[in-house]
């Protein structure tokens, strides 16, 4: 398919300027007379709709000091107007997106073992996981091998380690699906719940399973 619609384009453009030159390697058999850097194939780097994704904190923080049409026109002097930001209201505004996180996570989860019939001290445990004071890790995603998942469970034992310090832990919030016949993606997501339900990973890190939009625009 990625063939035939090459074939009846009249312009194809790789995601990323790094994806591009890859992109021309994969695509030289439509182009058997071409050396792999001639292929016509350039690039548009993906971007996202900021205005979707902005909380309303980091939106009110970013009107205030750099205008509210700030994504509509060019983005040269935004660096400057974001370092002219007083470093105790980018502190107030990070630390209150985690405590809505986290406040987000518990609920979510505490219904998610309710639902799937866990015992009720696991579920009130739910309701009091994470330290709104601690660092938190999202990962929201559609599980799939490519999008590496898996990474952060290539030593098991050293990420237990990070997320259990004494000195400087992490906690980390899991949430993805994987397509019904994807059967690896499947896989991960199942490697990643068994290492989650460890008596000593459980306090450090969740999955919440119904990954959906609503549920991005809080983890992500």
């Amino acid at each position: 398919m990625a063939y035939l619609s090459a074939r009846g384009s009249g312009q194809i453009d790789a995601v990323s300027l790094l994806r591009a030159p890859v992109s021309r390697e994969l695509y030289t058999p439509i182009f058997p007379r071409l050396p792999a850097a001639e292929v016509s194939i350039s690039h548009v780097t993906r971007d996202l709709h900021t205005p979707t994704w902005d909380s309303a904190g980091a939106d009110e923080l970013w009107t205030t000091h750099c205008d509210k049409g700030r994504w509509l026109r060019p983005t040269d002097t935004i660096q400057l107007d974001i370092c002219t930001i007083p470093i105790d209201k980018l502190w107030y505004c990070r630390n209150s997106a985690r405590t809505a996180l986290v406040t987000f996570a518990r609920k979510r989860l505490s219904r998610q073992l309710a639902a799937s019939g866990a015992p009720a001290d696991i579920i009130i445990a739910a309701k009091k996981q994470f330290d709104r004071g601690v660092p938190t890790l999202g990962f929201a995603w559609r599980f799939a091998t490519w999008k590496r998942p898996y990474l952060l469970l290539h030593d098991p034992n050293r990420l237990l380690r990070i997320l259990s310090s004494t000195q400087r832990p992490i906690q980390l919030i899991m949430a993805g699906k994987a397509d019904p016949s994807d059967l690896a993606g499947r896989s991960l997501i199942e490697y990643w719940t068994m290492f989650i339900r460890q008596p000593g990973v459980r306090p450090h890190a969740m999955f919440l399973a119904d990954y959906d939009m609503h549920m991005t625009v809080r983890v992500v």
